[in-house]
């Protein structure tokens, strides 16, 4: 079978399935002889038996594998094996996964979309280095063959059949500040005016479980505890007084001692136990219902495959987010019971991993209704969850080392298909005897990684993660990375409009770097945007090796030039993060802000990092107007043509060389 772009060959005997590019080159090939010098084989061709189905594919000798999702491992996937089955994954030190997507990405020029919920397990060339291997539990195995050019095409291609991210509101892009969890009006309130006395940039305070009832259970049933939050209605006003939105927290499993368990089981709403066939007891305590154990109390789950029970926990969601609340954290939902019969007659195995989705989905949904953008905050996910934004990674503990696993498990999240990704600054938990709560080095480094990423919030359970609670140095630090985040809030929801186009906010850099192998094997720096490097530091001080990729690059504190490909030995105090530019970028630059939407960019600014190209394009949105504007650079003459501003904004060219941190970089042109 052939078109413009690709043939594909079937051979009868032995059967083998090969796609080539229009040049024949041959970029898959199924493997039906992965055998020993005995004839055993290490993996059978692909066929069936015993209810499983697989596809087992060649290895190139190079080729390097990416994506499946959100995993905590070396981002090059070679030598790995995974089990596609979301989990509570209770960190990110282990092969368990909170995010799987059937998306796998070859370094070839392929891609497999493995199209369907079963379980799955991908065997990467561990077993043998000569192939690779997914098998499906079920009775029939639907893939996707994906043809492109570099990493982009590929999930570009995936794109075109799960659907494109949405772009959060610009909002979003600011820091937000969380911890497990504050448990009072009045603790919000304090946490919320110190921010602003502090002057450390912050736009959401988010409330873990404890804003409602059954504390006890750290979850409940969507009811304030207005003993402990009086008027919630009134604390979100006085709290949007100060610039500041709310985000609460919710999860899809129902404590069996409460209402809304009673509601929903007599209303035919939440799982039933396959046990159970015959209507709910009405016992009040759950019984006939599918129980989710392992998290707090045994609770029931909502059946998002009903349209009546999704519109019932619509309603419970539009209730708050009418008095308020701007964003919902969709906490949890990998825990399907193996027993539940849902209402569409969808096997729980194959509901598993879809649950998430659903649930995830109807909040959205919700929230969109209700404000006008689609916004969550979620943990786990599966293929088409890049549709719903925002997820953040696991609950990772306050190491360097789970520091590092959380910016591979993101930047994997990123290959899957997702545009926008965070992590919990500062780590979530300690590991007792072996851990404190964050050490304020780990903190600062931490928050350097984090306020330089997609989406940037501070939270944990073992102690406070507001900066104060660091002393100094760290408060002043984290300030100045809070204060930089806001000033390039222009460039990063610039940047961010691209994800409709596949294109996502961060991502490693074998994305814009396809062809250079030794990018598939850098998992420890990334870009932001188009233009930034960001080379997280996973210790206190000293040196770290940051690989530039093709092109020149500018040391953002220095204006020191660097040209690539090249690696480069960085010496980093506590204040510093290796961070870089690219050579003819032309960063647009805000104002100083307390919260984004605290005034229009004005004075809006451009940094000119000079290159060989002189000529930029920029275009700029707020929410409030759209800026167009064209701008050239030749030698010692800018011309900014275009736009529509009330005042002269500044130009500064950066010129290679060594510039001390605290000065005026460059030289600045005022536009008339």
């Amino acid at each position: 079978m052939r078109t413009s772009a690709l043939n594909l060959t079937i051979d009868r005997e032995p059967y083998r399935l090969r796609l080539a590019d229009a040049s024949g080159a041959v970029r898959f090939a199924e493997e039906p002889n992965d055998q020993d010098i005995r004839g055993a084989y290490h993996h059978f061709p692909s066929g069936h038996a015993r209810g499983l189905r697989w596809l087992t594919a060649a290895l190139q000798p190079t080729e390097a594998l990416f994506g499946l999702g959100e995993h905590f491992g070396a981002l090059d996937r070679r030598g790995q094996a995974f089990s596609s089955w979301t989990v509570d994954a209770f960190g990110v030190r282990s092969d368990r996964a909170y995010k799987n997507v059937p998306l796998l990405l070859s370094s070839e020029g392929y891609a497999v979309f493995v199209d369907m919920t079963a379980p799955l397990y991908y065997e990467l060339g561990q077993s043998s280095v000569a192939a690779w291997q997914v098998t499906a539990r079920a009775n029939h195995l639907r893939l996707y063959l994906i043809l492109g050019d570099g990493i982009a095409p590929l999930i570009q291609g995936y794109h075109q059949l799960t659907g494109s991210p949405v772009v959060p509101p610009d909002w979003s892009f600011g820091f937000w500040i969380s911890r497990w969890g504050y448990r009072n009006r009045e603790e919000v309130m304090a946490v919320a005016r110190r921010m602003r006395e502090e002057r450390v940039p912050c736009d959401v305070i988010h409330i873990d479980p404890y804003w409602m009832r059954y504390h006890e259970g750290h979850h409940g049933d969507f009811v304030w505890d207005e003993s402990a939050f009086p008027d919630p209605g009134g604390m979100i006003d006085e709290l949007r007084d100060l610039g500041f939105r709310v985000s609460l927290w919710e999860s899809p499993y129902v404590p069996l001692d409460s209402e809304m368990c009673a509601d929903g089981e007599r209303r035919g709403f939440l799982m039933k136990s396959k046990s159970i066939t015959s209507s709910p007891s009405g016992g009040g305590q759950g019984e006939g219902l599918a129980l989710v154990h392992g998290f707090a109390k045994p609770s029931a789950a909502v059946d998002f495959t009903n349209p009546d029970a999704i519109e019932w926990f619509k309603t419970k969601n539009r209730e708050l987010l009418e008095i308020g609340v701007a964003v919902i954290k969709t906490d949890f939902a990998e825990d399907l019971p193996d027993d539940a019969v849902a209402y569409d007659g969808t096997p729980a195995e194959e509901l598993h991993n879809l649950y998430p989705l659903l649930y995830q989905r109807a909040v959205f949904e919700a929230t969109k209704e209700v404000h006008d953008y689609g916004l969550i905050w979620g943990r786990s996910g599966y293929a088409g969850s890049q549709r719903y934004p925002v997820h953040w990674g696991g609950d990772p503990a306050c190491t360097f080392a789970d520091m590092a696993a959380s910016l591979r498990g993101a930047l994997s999240w990123i290959l899957s298909g997702a545009a926008f990704a965070s992590f919990d600054i500062g780590g979530f938990f300690a590991i007792p005897t072996l851990t404190d709560p964050p050490s304020p080095e780990l903190y600062v480094r931490w928050a350097q990684m984090g306020l330089l990423f997609s989406h940037a919030r501070a939270h944990g359970h073992t102690a406070p993660r507001e900066p104060w609670a660091y002393g100094e140095p760290a408060l002043s630090i984290f300030r100045r990375y809070a204060q930089l985040r806001y000033r390039l809030l222009p460039y990063l929801y610039s940047a961010a409009l691209r994800a409709v186009d596949g294109i996502p906010l961060v991502r490693p850099l074998l994305y814009d770097h396809p062809a250079d192998p030794t990018t598939h094997h850098v998992d420890d720096e990334y870009f932001l945007g188009p233009d930034l490097l960001v080379a997280p530091m996973f210790k206190p001080r000293g040196t770290r090796d940051v690989y530039l990729p093709d092109g020149g690059w500018y040391d953002y504190w220095t204006d020191r030039r660097f040209d690539g490909p090249r690696w480069i030995r960085y010496d980093a105090d506590l204040e510093t993060l290796p961070f870089f530019v690219r050579a003819g970028a032309v960063l647009p630059i805000g104002p100083d802000l307390q919260y984004a939407k605290e005034r229009p960019w004005d004075p809006l600014s451009f940094e000119v990092y000079l290159g060989n190209e002189g000529i930029s394009d920029i275009e700029l949105t707020d929410d409030q107007r759209h800026l167009r504007f064209h701008l050239t650079v030749e030698d010692r003459i800018v011309l900014l043509e275009g736009g529509s501003l009330d005042y002269a904004p500044i130009v500064r060219i950066h010129r290679p060389g060594s510039v001390p941190i605290d000065s005026n970089l460059g030289e600045s042109v005022e536009l008339t």
